[in-house]
């Protein structure tokens, strides 16, 4: 099948598969892995980017089995918003009809999807996020204008997908969707990430957690509040902080320090993706993931692969249903640190627990999220859907 990829896309994992001279583009890193995922099982792809580098259309590759068409996109956010993004999607749906394909998996319901449904081309859509909930909670002009795409996105699309049941239950209390909305997860490379020993007994038990900035949704501040209350019960406990936000001298270093919640804190920030896995398989007990909503948490999905028990929020979105309703970790409340705190402590006392937790989350990501198998969904859907 020939597949037209539309979204962000992160070019690192094809670089081996592209031409010299591919400007950066507005990326997303999964995405990448999936596209590659697609090219091994033998499809064809076409890949659609938006990038600030170019003012013009440039065509990389010459789609045996890959093409990357990229378009240019405004540097400026408030710019894309004035208009409804109204340049980028104009220019994404002439290139879709110049460069086409059997279908268009567009991701996101945004900018988009928008140009998938004004390509003329059958249009498969995937929800990645609940769009009104997301707005809500970022609370800016340009979340709230670029949001808004979704609502026309999710009914001019010839087939709808979501991430988790928890985004079908958004799209169809809050966009009104009354159509079939297949169910296809974010998926992990289970043989690219390494894999942690036996739970640890005898030394300081390290807690992490990877979140992408520091915001109210994402819910630092909990969790460095609990993290205080942590060591007063392990003083030696430790936490990796990676992320966005989380660096050295960043927003929430600066924040920690003038409440007197640093102590114990790595601010490790950004890191490289293998890295960070590494990292998390060698010193990591346990990851925490304080989110107040998500719809399936990458970070979570590979935590569970590599072997790390999860501590999670039970009213989280689609947490709950990534975790198999806490057979696979540990939810609580993670909009109380108190409580956040109890469970992260209980958990690093409970060796045999962990060791239980990790078995059943690794076992759920070979059965449901191995990456292989989710490419294989998307074009099971598009030839039956689109």
């Amino acid at each position: 099948m020939h597949i037209g990829f539309a979204g962000p896309v992160d070019l690192t994992t094809l670089r081996d598969r592209l031409p010299e001279g591919v400007p950066p583009v507005y990326a997303f890193p999964y995405t990448g892995w999936l596209v590659r995922t697609w090219l091994e099982q033998g499809h064809r792809v076409t890949a659609y980017a938006l990038s600030a580098e170019v003012s013009e259309r440039r065509v990389y590759g010459d789609g045996d089995p890959l093409r990357i068409v990229v378009v240019p996109q405004r540097p400026q956010a408030r710019h894309r918003a004035r208009d409804f993004f109204r340049r980028e999607r104009r220019e994404l749906a002439a290139a879709m009809r110049a460069h086409p394909a059997d279908v268009i998996s567009a991701h996101w319901t945004y900018e988009f999807a928008l140009a998938a449904a004004d390509s003329g081309l059958p249009s498969c859509v995937t929800a990645h996020d609940a769009p009104l909930r997301a707005a809500w909670e970022m609370r800016s002009a340009f979340r709230w204008t670029r949001h808004s795409l979704a609502l026309p996105a999710v009914h001019r699309a010839t087939a709808l997908s979501a991430v988790s049941p928890y985004t079908v239950r958004h799209l169809r209390r809050c966009l009104g969707v009354r159509r079939h909305v297949q169910v296809i997860p974010n998926g992990v490379l289970l043989d690219s990430l390494p894999r942690a020993g036996a739970p640890r007994r005898d030394a300081e038990p390290v807690f992490a957690s990877a979140l992408q900035g520091w915001g109210r949704l994402k819910n630092g501040t909990g969790l460095l509040q609990a993290f205080r209350l942590v060591r007063v019960r392990l003083p030696t406990a430790r936490l990796l902080a990676f992320g966005h936000g989380f660096g050295p001298g960043g927003p929430a270093e600066r924040w920690a320090v003038a409440k007197e919640l640093h102590h114990g804190v790595d601010f490790v920030g950004r890191t490289d993706h293998p890295l960070m896995a590494q990292r998390l398989a060698r010193e990591a007990d346990v990851l925490v993931h304080p989110s107040l909503a998500e719809n399936l948490p990458l970070t979570i999905l590979e935590a569970m692969a590599i072997g790390v028990p999860v501590v999670a929020g039970a009213r989280s979105g689609g947490v709950p249903w990534v975790l198999d309703s806490g057979r696979a970790g540990a939810l609580t409340d993670v909009d109380d640190p108190a409580v956040l705190a109890s469970t992260m402590t209980e958990l690093a006392r409970d060796h045999e627990r962990r060791a239980l937790l990790a078995e059943r989350a690794r076992k759920r990501v070979e059965g449901d999220f191995r990456l292989q198998d989710v490419a294989r969904a998307y074009v099971d859907w598009f030839r039956t859907a689109c």
